[in-house]
């Protein structure tokens, strides 16, 4: 909701000030109504505007659909729409959001496919590497989590859930050492369901 909110004044702020099509109005109008919650409208206006000539590219309308489906948890209709709007601009952010989608829906090859185009365009960020190692190690396959999770640990050392996580992958493989070093790192940066955490580690440590 916040990130569309801010999407949402800024592109506000950009059409404000370029020479206004007919479609920019249907898009404001869409906006006002996923704002208030009206659903059902704004996707009706989103979708004309598709129709219609505007400064808005396709691929950020479809976006915008897209974030409509998922805040009526319709993951279904959601990943349609992401993916069209990756097939047509692929962005980072854009990536992760739909691996996630795909993984909610228990469609994890394309959620790595995703992923790992995300990783293609930017190895520089850590996102996408713990959203892989958090896949793999719920798929069991502890050292692709350890080492895509070490990555993101690296290139995002303030993120606690990402120390949570490899802290569970360290235990399942015995390093016992590495995991309470993790656990502890994650606790200094006060990581939710720490101890949901803990009890998966041992866990996975009795298999």
């Amino acid at each position: 909701m916040r990130k569309f909110s801010i999407i949402f004044i800024l592109l506000f702020s950009i059409v404000s000030f370029s020479c206004s099509k007919p479609g920019d109005l249907t898009i404001q109008r869409a906006m006002k109504f996923y704002q208030s919650q009206d659903y059902e409208e704004s996707l009706k206006l989103f979708n004309e505007a598709l129709e219609e000539e505007t400064n808005y590219s396709p691929e950020l309308i479809y976006n915008f659909i897209a974030n409509v489906y998922l805040k009526q948890e319709d993951l279904e209709n959601a990943v349609i729409y992401q993916q069209k709007s990756c097939d047509l601009h692929p962005e980072y952010r854009n990536l992760v959001s739909l691996g996630m989608t795909y993984h909610l829906l228990n469609r994890d090859q394309e959620a790595e496919a995703a992923y790992r185009k995300a990783v293609d365009l930017n190895p520089q960020k850590g996102e996408a590497y713990a959203s892989l190692g958090a896949m793999y190690l719920g798929q069991n396959k502890i050292l692709e989590a350890t080492e895509n999770l070490k990555k993101a640990a690296t290139l995002e050392p303030k993120i606690a859930v990402i120390h949570a996580n490899l802290a569970v992958a360290y235990a399942a493989s015995g390093n016992l050492t590495e995991s309470e070093s993790e656990f502890k790192i994650a606790e200094e940066l006060k990581c939710k369901n720490l101890e949901e955490f803990k009890e998966r580690a041992a866990s996975m440590q009795k298999q």
